[in-house]
């Protein structure tokens, strides 16, 4: 093989390098900031999901519950607002004001989440959305659990919080810009991919089932305890009376006996720590 001949290969060599880098190589170096962004979002989205689903059940009671529950409890709107500064704003600290907030917190929308022409690829607050949902936890055993809550209400009254799958749904909408096809720079030639979404979702199977409070436990036992009728106001004054009666006549023991009293625990004051 002649000089001439391995000459004009490299030459060739080098004219096909050139081709496929203009053709092939820098469109993908191009393409690989964007696609890091669409992977952040995506990324923020499954911490979003977490954080929502997480949420629910610690603040859970009130309106949040499909029952009559007491407890703490925030909006689906609040949790999402807090979704919103906490994990898609950028340099946000915490804050109580954060579920009212209206307006991406810090400096704003995440850094680097940003089309090339300086335009945020977060339209605006509502960019990203959030939903929250209990559903019946899963299983048989819930539903034959239901039915004998159902009974116990009825004669107790005594009731469960049977939906304890927390369940939410976090999703994203960026905006993006058309991408030129042509070298020449002719816009209808060009690929529009429009807003994208990227979503997850979360569900964390709780239990709900603990009372919340000293009340709560007293009126959930009062619920299972068929003798807690005595406590009912007409009926204790009846057998206050009886009890009374009773007692002064034949057994003293009865004027102390209190029938169906139900007290929750007390921890005695020298139990207790005074910081």
């Amino acid at each position: 093989m002649t000089n001439a001949t391995r000459s004009r290969q490299r030459g060739q060599a080098m004219s096909e390098f050139v081709i496929t880098g203009v053709l092939f190589l820098i469109p993908v170096f191009l393409l690989v900031p964007v696609f890091g962004k669409y992977i952040d979002m995506k990324s923020q989205a499954v911490l979003g999901a977490r954080y929502a689903a997480w949420e629910r059940t610690v603040w859970y009671g009130g309106t949040s519950a499909s029952v009559d529950w007491p407890g703490a409890a925030k909006s689906a709107d609040e949790i999402g607002n807090e979704v919103r500064q906490r994990v898609f704003s950028e340099g946000a600290g915490i804050a109580s004001s954060d579920k009212s907030a209206g307006s991406f917190g810090g400096s704003g929308v995440k850094t680097g989440w940003y089309n090339r022409d300086g335009s945020s690829m977060l339209a605006d607050y509502n960019a990203v959305a959030q939903s929250t949902e209990n559903r019946d936890t899963p299983g048989i055993a819930n539903d034959v659990l239901n039915l004998l809550v159902t009974v116990a209400d009825a004669i107790g009254p005594f009731n469960l919080e049977m939906k304890g799958l927390e369940v939410a749904d976090v999703s994203v909408t960026a905006s993006t810009l058309p991408i030129g096809m042509s070298l020449s720079g002719d816009a209808t030639q060009s690929f529009n991919p429009g807003p994208l979404t990227f979503s997850d979702r979360s569900a964390v199977l709780s239990n709900t089932w603990a009372a919340n409070g000293a009340s709560h436990v007293k009126s959930q036992t009062q619920g299972l305890t068929p003798t807690s009728i005595f406590q009912n106001p007409v009926v204790k004054v009846i057998w206050d009376v009886a009890r009374i009666t009773l007692g002064v006549i034949a057994a003293p023991e009865l004027l102390f006996l209190e029938i169906g009293k139900v007290e929750p625990d007390v921890v005695p004051p020298d139990r207790l720590v005074t910081p």
